[in-house]
């Protein structure tokens, strides 16, 4: 009998890690394009203004931020929902997808009692947190 993949052991965590990836990454997408309609058609204010982008455009993104131009770290989350600031957050959403996925792979292991695997699935999510936190980058 030839093995099969896709019925072995573990393709129930695979499917449901792909299922979310899927499911997250088109809902980031989504998120961009209508982050991105809302800026160009201006149906939300911006934070900050085109010209003022257009006039600062030499400086690095450490000058900007120095000078008070562009907020730094999470600070972007106290300007929505501006449009310029909602590209940001549809950002945000597409670099949490491989968390979304390993909590619900975290899930699966928990149920088929693979505390292993469990234990690497949540090491994974605190160590993308962490990441995502900035506490090393201060």
């Amino acid at each position: 009998m030839k093995h099969n993949p896709s019925t072995g052991h573990g393709a129930d965590v695979e499917k449901a890690y792909a299922r979310v990836l899927e499911r997250v990454s088109w809902a980031g997408v989504l998120a961009s394009v209508v982050a991105y309609t809302f800026y160009v058609l201006h149906l939300l204010p911006l934070s900050v203004s085109v010209e003022s982008i257009a006039g600062h455009w030499h400086l690095g993104a450490d000058e900007l931020v120095a000078r008070g131009i562009v907020p730094s770290g999470w600070e972007w989350v106290a300007y929505l929902p501006s449009a310029d600031m909602l590209s940001l957050a549809a950002l945000a959403i597409l670099s949490l997808t491989p968390v979304a996925a390993l909590v619900v792979a975290s899930a699966a292991f928990l149920r088929r009692k693979d505390y292993g695997y469990v234990l690497i699935s949540l090491v994974q999510i605190v160590v993308l947190a962490v990441a995502v936190s900035g506490v090393f980058t201060r």
